[in-house]
């Protein structure tokens, strides 16, 4: 039996503790509290229909380590080393189009990162890579609209098709039907109207 004895301060701290919130000392103090009282981990198991491994675990902890024992302790374990990777990576390339890589697309997708760390044999899943994009600051997000600045005006526009229809009158004589095209949309890529942007940039 894990017996534990507290003197009055350390109730009045425990019970304030109690009080707590915020994670779950609160919960882990009262398991102390009723130990006081005389109850075993097996009878505060029942009451508070808990595992008894975790009372006593909780139990143990406080009477090695005192109130610092009921804080959760980080896991042990090799530190991560593929996180910083990616970040340092995705620092260098979102600063720039993915079209300096290879890439046709105007904005970074995360089918285009994945590609890049694949090529680089660096296995990272798309959440990790999310993760990490969010972590430096970066938004999934439009870019912003505008005209190209070579664009020719309206008036231009009007100009030119009345050139072209012209010459096709000096080689017939028949009514012609022409076609055109919006040219905004005249691509062999899918129009890429989203890439990941740092928080507050504007990209055009």
């Amino acid at each position: 039996m894990i017996r534990i004895s507290l003197n009055e301060s350390e109730r009045v701290a425990l019970t304030r503790l109690r009080l707590d919130r915020s994670s779950n000392i609160g919960e882990r103090a009262y398991y102390v509290l009723l130990a006081d009282t005389g109850k075993s981990a097996p009878e505060i198991a029942r009451y508070l229909n808990r595992n008894i491994i975790t009372i006593r675990l909780w139990l143990n902890r406080y009477r090695k380590e005192g109130f610092n024992g009921l804080k959760a302790h980080r896991a042990s374990g090799r530190p991560a080393q593929k996180a910083p990777a990616i970040e340092s990576y995705l620092k260098e390339l979102l600063e720039k189009s993915p079209q300096d890589y290879g890439y046709q697309e105007s904005g970074w997708q995360i089918n285009l990162l994945r590609d890049f760390f694949q090529k680089k044999e660096i296995s990272a899943c798309e959440n990790t890579i999310a993760k990490a994009l969010n972590k430096l600051g970066y938004v999934y997000k439009r870019f912003s609209k505008t005209m190209p600045l070579n664009a020719p005006s309206a008036t231009k526009k009007e100009m030119k098709i009345g050139e072209i229809v012209e010459t096709i009158k000096q080689y017939s004589s028949q009514d012609i039907e022409i076609f055109f095209a919006d040219e905004s949309h005249f691509s062999n890529q899918p129009y890429v109207s989203r890439g990941w942007f740092k928080c507050g940039e504007k990209k055009r």
